[in-house]
């Protein structure tokens, strides 16, 4: 059996099935696999033994039969602190092949959701009109779909609002309400639905107060402490 390297720089969701099954986990970057079919997709294994599909274009094959022996010890616990989230904001300018429209500029460590969005994107065969990103404390939004919200994630660089565009048009806020999703192209509702699988990501649709253009990672929830030392790293 080959075994492949994931390469994706915002690391790869393992699925029950190839294209829009069920996602398992979040492979990282640098996860070694055995590759147990390859077609368009891989069907893949884990060291821990499971087993799913991911996208080939984001594993590289190696020619080894073995496994790299795991990290231990200090090298271990150096790769553990290079990944650790950062309670300071450093906002960066991104840019990757599906992302069009206005300058996206985020906190470092929202780019590997932005990655992901990047990667559903290309699936679904879709590209992302950015509208907004990283917003400046203080500073009044005017032209708001919906009211900016005081603990927003745009603050600390961990949101994006956009537009979809593909093969059948532009949607904007109006075409993208919850409501409509059954009357959307294919392909906009399958880029929607990766968003809502993603074990990270929310789609600003499913808020109670609906906000269909936005996507964020919840940290504004998921971890308020960071969150406000964030914010107040920007001041």
């Amino acid at each position: 059996m080959s075994t492949g390297t994931v390469i994706a720089r915002g690391g790869l969701n393992l699925r029950k099935s190839p294209k829009t099954g069920k996602v398992i986990k979040a492979l990282r970057r640098g996860a070694n696999v055995e590759v147990v079919e390859e077609e368009t997709w891989y069907r893949v294994k884990t060291r821990d033994g499971e087993e799913g599909y991911v996208l080939a274009d984001f594993v590289e094959l190696s020619p080894e039969t073995l496994f790299t022996p795991p990290v231990t010890g200090a090298a271990e616990e150096a790769e553990a602190e290079a990944a650790a989230p950062s309670d300071v904001c450093d906002i960066r300018r991104y840019r990757n092949d599906r992302f069009i429209g206005e300058e996206l500029r985020a906190d470092l460590d929202f780019f590997s959701c932005l990655d992901r969005l990047n990667q559903f994107a290309g699936e679904s065969d879709v590209e992302i009109f950015v509208t907004s990103s990283t917003r400046e404390p203080e500073r009044k939004v005017s032209g708001a779909i919906v009211p900016p919200a005081s603990r927003s994630n745009h603050l600390v660089g961990h949101a994006v609002d956009m537009n979809l565009r593909s093969r059948n048009g532009f949607f904007n806020s109006g075409d993208l309400k919850r409501g409509n999703l059954p009357r959307l192209p294919a392909e906009i509702r399958e880029f929607i639905e990766k968003i809502r699988q993603d074990p990270e990501l929310r789609w600003g649709g499913d808020f109670t107060r609906e906000d269909p253009v936005h996507i964020d990672d919840a940290l504004n929830h998921r971890d308020r402490a960071r969150w406000d030392s964030k914010l107040a790293s920007r001041r």
